[in-house]
């Protein structure tokens, strides 16, 4: 048996085993990497009415609640 593959019970299993905490990883990295964006001056781009809307890093904004 190769003792390379993971075991169904590993660490990474669990958390996607765990939506709360599949969100919560996943929420953090949104917020690391507008956090980026902001502090680097880059803009970022979302989908909004159909379309894709370029917004500047000054107008970037982050929930404090995210």
């Amino acid at each position: 048996m190769n003792k390379n593959i993971s075991q169904p019970n590993d660490e990474i299993t669990r958390v996607f085993n765990d939506p709360d905490a599949v969100t919560d990883a996943i929420r953090a990295g949104i917020k690391s990497a507008l956090l980026q964006h902001k502090k680097m001056g880059n803009p970022i781009c979302v989908w909004r009415d159909e379309k894709v809307v370029w917004i500047e890093a000054k107008d970037i904004n982050i929930p404090k609640n995210f």
